[in-house]
């Protein structure tokens, strides 16, 4: 979508939008969008002039890219056409996620990303970083590899995925972990997220696609994130489930220590 132009904005306002839809429209009519960056779960569309258009997707939302003449659907919030016809459609049916317009030079102290982590696939997600905030941690390993402010954009699926990958129990407390222990759980991070997203990321419903509609297909390699009672895919041994940290985790009682 980088250097294509917004033609034309429509929106449907709500509480869902930040800064007034009206305001967000007039803005963006006839801007050029010049990057896509993410800062954890918030996505950042760039325009010119430093206007970024921050994006948060709540448990629902979608950006489609739909053909020409396609109609203002159910849900959406925001379609924006673009100068070779084509529009892109910001939908949100349970309206969880939000969508705000700032400048460039203001985001690091927007209130949005005050206490976003580092991105675990950018570059300031560093082993030297990573090992001395776990172990300044008194707290247990589950929570806090869903922690935003500790590591940004791991989710309840990922951290279950997460562990399996380190052979570490979601239970054990972070300062028990072993160096070698610490060392394959910052690798197992990167890894596992790596291979979701080159499979599309995980889809349980219509609602979790990419921009032309395409489901994920990393929710058929999942190892125990849902298969609680299923057999181990490492040691075929049956999986458990527990209550860590007010989520539910599944893990293997064998693989993992």
């Amino acid at each position: 979508m980088v250097g294509r132009r917004w033609t034309g904005v429509t929106v449907r306002p709500g509480r869902i939008f930040r800064t007034p839809a009206k305001e967000v429209a007039k803005s963006l009519k006839g801007a050029v969008m010049e990057f896509v960056e993410r800062r954890g779960k918030v996505l950042l569309l760039g325009f010119e002039g430093g206007r970024v258009l921050l994006v948060h997707l709540g448990m629902s939302g979608q950006i489609l890219l739909v053909p020409p003449a396609s109609s203002f659907e159910g849900h959406c919030h925001l379609e924006a056409e673009l100068d070779d016809g084509r529009s892109l459609m910001f939908r949100d049916p349970r309206r969880f996620g939000f969508y705000r317009l700032a400048k460039r030079a203001e985001l690091d102290g927007l209130r949005e990303l005050a206490d976003v982590g580092p991105d675990p696939l950018g570059p300031s997600f560093t082993w030297e970083k990573f090992s001395a905030v776990a172990r300044g941690n008194p707290g247990v390993v589950k929570p806090m590899l869903l922690d935003q402010s500790v590591i940004s954009g791991i989710g309840n699926i990922y951290s279950d995925e997460i562990l399996f990958t380190a052979r570490i129990l979601p239970t054990r407390a972070v300062e028990a972990l072993t160096p070698v222990e610490l060392k394959e759980l910052f690798h197992a991070v990167r890894d596992t997220l790596a291979s979701s997203i080159a499979s599309g990321g995980t889809s349980f419903d219509e609602a979790f696609t990419d921009i032309y509609g395409r489901p994920g297909l990393y929710g058929g390699m999942l190892s125990v994130y849902g298969r609680e009672g299923e057999m181990c895919r490492r040691c075929s041994s049956f999986l458990k489930v527990a209550r860590v940290g007010g989520r539910t985790s599944v893990y293997c009682p064998h693989c993992q220590k």
